[in-house]
Formats: C-alpha cells, structure tokens, sequence
C-alpha cells in the first residue's frame, strides 16, 4: 500500500511538471492567435531554435547559462521581429489558410536550418543538480521544480495583466470589430 502510495505521488509530480509545460505552450498559441489572429504553427520550432542557441553558447562558447539564456532571449526577440515583418506582416488581409501555409513552412524551415547546424543527434545539457529531492520517499528533480514554479509564475503574471487590462481590450476588440477595415491594417498584426 506505502509503495503505491509513492508510486501515485511520483506520477502526480511528473504529471504536473509536464502539464506546466503544456499549459505555457497554449498559452503561448492562445497569446499569439488572440493578438494576431493568426495560428502560427512554426511557435514549437521558434523555441527549439532558442534552445539550440543557448545550448550553443553554453557549451561551444563556454558561457554560463543565465548569460546564454540573455543572448537567447536578444536573438530569439530579432528572430520573431523580422519573420513577423518579412513574412507575416505581408500576408495582412490574405486568406487564412495561406498564413496557415507560411507558418507550416516556416516550420520545416527552422527544423532544416537546426539539421544543418547542430545535426540530427539529441543533445542536452544540464544546468541542474542531476541528485534527485527526496520528499519523503518522492523523488523530485530540480528541473520539474523549476519548471512547475516558472510555469506558475508566467501563468500567474499574464491572468494578472490580462486581469487588469481586460477592459481595455475589450473596448479595443470592440471598436476594431465594429470599425473592421479601418483597423485591420493596424491590429491584425501586433509587433
């Protein structure tokens, strides 16, 4: 009975790492959609592309992480900038399923450019202590820690600025569905 006890509480830990993650990962196609009423299928390859780059500068160019995780931050910023102006931002008022096309072939583009310059070999690096937390017979890693208390604090931040400006938005939503032509040059798309 004590063993699957643990058992239950080992898979409620890693169920709700794992689910912390998925939760930002909509949130991230929610945030996107809702301001740019576009559905951006390239968003999971945007970050495995800043990804790739931290783990470059971490373990190629030998920085510690928190300043390879800054560049990352810098370059992934320039990244999603001139893709929403060259690609996207050319594509205002064009049918959906031609930005739907654009971003799945922005997908296999940042898949072939990660190919040829990292490999197809799976590569990690650990920034966290590989011993396990021990709580009470649960083991807990610090990567599901830092991903759960991350995922809860960005969570947290965007219901607590969406919470406070959600009027505003509503008013804008309002005047732009009721305007439609007028602000669909300047709203669809947000930079």
């Amino acid at each position: 009975m004590q063993n699957e006890f643990f058992f239950f509480m080992q898979f409620l830990i890693t169920g709700l790492s794992m689910g912390s993650i998925y939760a930002l990962v909509a949130l991230g196609f929610v945030l996107i959609y809702k301001s740019t009423s576009i559905l951006n299928l390239a968003q999971g390859e945007f970050m495995m592309v800043g990804a790739y780059i931290c783990l470059s500068m971490t373990l190629d160019f030998g920085l510690n992480f928190f300043a390879s995780f800054l560049i990352t931050m810098v370059f992934s910023v320039i990244l999603g900038l001139a893709v929403e102006r060259l690609v996207l931002r050319p594509l205002i008022g064009e049918p959906i399923i031609s930005i739907i096309m654009v971003t799945l072939g922005l997908t296999y583009i940042l898949r072939g450019v990660v190919i040829m310059l990292w490999g197809n070999d799976i590569r990690q690096f650990n920034i966290f202590p590989e011993q396990p937390l021990d709580f009470w017979g649960v083991k807990v890693t610090y990567l599901y820690l830092w991903s759960m208390g991350i995922s809860l604090v960005l969570l947290t931040c965007v219901h607590g600025a969406t919470r406070e400006t959600g009027q505003w938005y509503r008013l804008l939503a309002s005047i732009a569905s009721t305007n439609r032509p007028m602000f669909q040059s300047r709203f669809s798309i947000i930079a």
